[in-house]
């Protein structure tokens, strides 16, 4: 159990640094396998409760098992592939799972609206503090000459920010942007570095 543990520590700990450095491209193959290690420990956990700990041999080769030399692609299962953020010209696009619908889902973002988002969020988090997701709609609405945009469009470029971890949530409390000095580079950063399709 110690072994996984410190595994899941460790990758805890790289995505956090890998976030921090902006390191997006690392992001996308270091968080499946936080999660699959995650998986590992919660269910390791479960087992303890219920009083038929595992063997260390037997938690190691469930590790290999798991892990071993597959790519992180084969690591997931459809759900676990979500969500995805890449580009498509001049769009900014999420893909997403529907739990309702079990299938996947996309929301595009034209790159006009992604800057209206992005402003907003910007003008909401400049001070550091915590804003809402109504505070940034108020804002893209107040946006002066654009054009109306859809609600789900800003809630997939805060969806984008969160998982770059350019943006911290807070349960329903709110928000708040995390280099607020830097955000703008960043953000100007992770949108270079998304995979084009």
């Amino acid at each position: 159990m110690a072994l996984i543990a410190d595994l899941d520590a460790a990758a805890r700990k790289e995505i956090t640094l890998a976030a921090k450095e902006g390191r997006f491209d690392d992001l996308q193959q270091l968080i499946p396998l936080a999660k699959e290690i995650a998986a590992i420990v919660f269910s390791q956990k479960i087992e303890t409760r219920s009083g038929s700990p595992e063997p260390a041999d037997s938690l190691k080769d469930k590790l290999r098992s798991s892990v071993g030399n597959r790519s992180p692609k084969a690591l997931k299962s459809k759900k676990t592939d979500y969500p995805q953020f890449l580009r498509e010209k001049q769009d900014f696009v999420k893909l997403g799972w529907s739990a309702k619908e079990k299938k996947p889902y996309e929301h595009r973002v034209p790159k006009v609206s992604l800057d209206v988002a992005l402003s907003a969020v910007a003008s909401c988090g400049k001070t550091g503090h915590r804003f809402t997701m109504n505070d940034i709609l108020k804002a893209v609405i107040g946006s002066k000459g654009a054009e109306p945009i859809p609600s789900y469009q800003v809630y997939a470029v805060v969806s984008w920010l969160k998982w770059a971890g350019m943006v911290l949530q807070h349960g329903r409390q709110g928000y708040n942007v995390v280099r607020p000095q830097s955000f703008i580079s960043s953000v100007e950063a992770a949108w270079q570095s998304l995979p084009q399709r």
